[in-house]
């Protein structure tokens, strides 16, 4: 302000109070006359605009207005004062202003006449809202970029209010993803949002989902699951659905917030993944069998020969005249349990390369282990090799697909096997173990006393296609490590003490 008293009008001036409450105000004060002219400024108004007060008074307040503003303001002003029509006197509202320096700015503007003056003098209240202005425009490009990334995500998120007057909330991705459409007269974004949800979860999952929310509402315990959804417009759909409760100061419970994702393809593509795995260990089977050839082949030929051997004492035994019943009854016998002998063998290669999708069950180690005796028993006796078992006392149990686990198993045999072809026969032995590890783990290794793992080979034996076989696929190692991991365990090899090499894998015991 320039001086103590500021005139403004015939036998009216501003009071020293008055001047020290606009030169306090935070908003910029501006006074003008029936013809638009300035004839006081607030320091307030000055920063704001950029000018010093004599730099103002006298000059038409337009001067702080851009266009069109600036060439329509005094015809605002004059049918004001002609016909006290209040088009925006009295009222807020926003404007935009500009600077000394030519910047233009947004503001609020609200103005007001002074009472009891003719002619009419009118005081002007501006509040910059540039700051303002950019956090709503940034407000809106987050909103924005979660909306598109909500989008993208297949994410949804809801609000379910408490209050009894308040109303329930569900995003557009939410209400497109449980096939309710914007805008419908039956759409949940009303109240009992959470019994709408309810509705449209598959009947097998509705009891999960149910007491989710139950233990939400009763002990404030956080919602983290998974379920399937069914609907006419959505068809089945997988969400993962997390949702907390949110307290007031007092710590009652006056929201629940949720968010639901979207995870339909995620769950297609493991599926896709799983029936990939099952497949390739399924060949990696097949491979071991075939590697097993020769001794399957000779463990049915024992069978099969004596059969014929038996059939031809039988046929001479009809043609002499002295046979007796029993001795073609213990021919018969003989050549019955040699048929069952080819026929076991012949069963457990079915059933160990039959396809099956993965199932996962209760297994003992140590049954795991004499099962797998019994199949790779043809190709060790074939080779000369002695298998010794150590099994864990109470045999430790894990979950996992038995037929899998006897594919690696198998499949580190056979390699002892290899490995030991240039060992004299007498030290031909593998030791199948079992034990607890120092994590309570179940462990299992196959040693034997071959020619070990070399450090030149030790960093490639369970990448895909390596080999060191000659009719090798470089798959078998690859495919035990891949079953191993789903498992949730882990594989692993190291020296033998004695000469040869250990493989170990763990799994969690159950």
């Amino acid at each position: 302000m320039t001086s103590p008293l500021v005139t403004i009008g015939p036998l009216r001036q501003v009071q020293p109070e008055l001047e020290t409450l606009l030169d306090a105000a935070i908003d910029g004060v501006v006074i003008i006359d029936h013809k638009g002219r300035i004839r006081l400024v607030s320091h307030a108004a000055e920063a704001m605009f950029g000018y010093r007060e004599d730099e103002l008074l006298g000059h038409n307040v337009s001067k702080l207005m851009p266009e069109p503003d600036r060439s329509q303001h005094d015809q605002y002003l004059q049918r004001y004062i002609a016909k006290r029509e209040a088009r925006i006197i009295g009222k807020a509202r926003e404007v935009l202003a500009q600077r000394r320096d030519g910047s233009v700015f947004p503001a609020e503007l609200a103005v007001g006449c002074i009472r009891n003056i003719e002619p009419p003098r009118f005081i002007a209240f501006i509040r910059d809202i540039s700051e303002r202005k950019q956090k709503d425009a940034a407000l809106r490009r987050n909103e924005a970029a979660l909306h598109t990334a909500q989008e993208l995500a297949n994410i949804g998120n809801y609000v379910i209010h408490f209050d009894a007057g308040a109303v329930d909330y569900a995003s557009p991705q939410m209400m497109r993803m449980f096939g309710w459409e914007t805008g419908n007269a039956d759409s949940p974004a009303i109240n009992h949002l959470a019994v709408r949800m309810v509705s449209v979860v598959h009947p097998a999952d509705r009891p999960q989902v149910l007491q989710a929310f139950t233990d939400l509402d009763a002990s404030g315990t956080p919602i983290d699951i998974e379920y399937r959804t069914l609907t006419s417009q959505s068809g089945l759909r997988y969400i993962h659905h997390l949702a907390q409760l949110v307290r007031d100061e007092q710590g009652r419970p006056i929201q629940h917030l949720g968010t639901v994702h979207d995870i339909t393809d995620r769950r297609l593509a493991d599926y896709e993944v799983q029936q990939m795995h099952s497949r390739i260990t399924h060949s990696g089977r097949v491979s071991i069998l075939g590697e097993m050839a020769t001794g399957i082949a000779h463990e049915i030929n024992q069978p099969l020969t004596a059969i014929a051997t038996y059939a031809k004492a039988c046929l001479r035994l009809l043609t002499n005249e002295e046979c007796t019943p029993e001795e073609l009854k213990h021919a018969l016998e003989q050549i019955s349990q040699q048929a069952l002998r080819a026929g076991e063998v012949i069963r457990r290669m079915r059933s160990f390369v039959k396809y099956h999708d993965a199932r996962i069950e209760l297994t003992e180690s140590n049954r795991l282990l004499e099962e797998l005796v019994q199949l790779a028993q043809t190709d060790a006796h074939y080779h000369g090799v002695r298998v010794l078992l150590e099994l864990a006392p109470e045999s430790p149990r894990v979950r996992a697909d038995p037929v899998q686990l006897q594919q690696v198993l198998l499949n580190l045999v056979l390699n002892a096997i290899d490995a030991m072809q240039d060992v004299p026969e007498p030290q031909r032995e593998i030791v199948l173990r079992t034990r607890l590890d120092e994590r309570g783990d179940v462990e299992f290794m196959v040693a034997d006393r071959g020619s070990g793992v070399s450090p030149e080979i030790a960093n490639e034996l369970f990448n895909p296609f390596y080999t060191t076989k000659q009719a090798g696929t470089g798959l078998g190692l690859s495919i035990s490590l891949s079953i191993i991991r789903s498992h949730g365990g882990k594989l692993w090899h190291a020296d033998n003490p004695g000469g040869g090499a250990r493989f170990f894998f763990a799994l969690p015991r159950a």
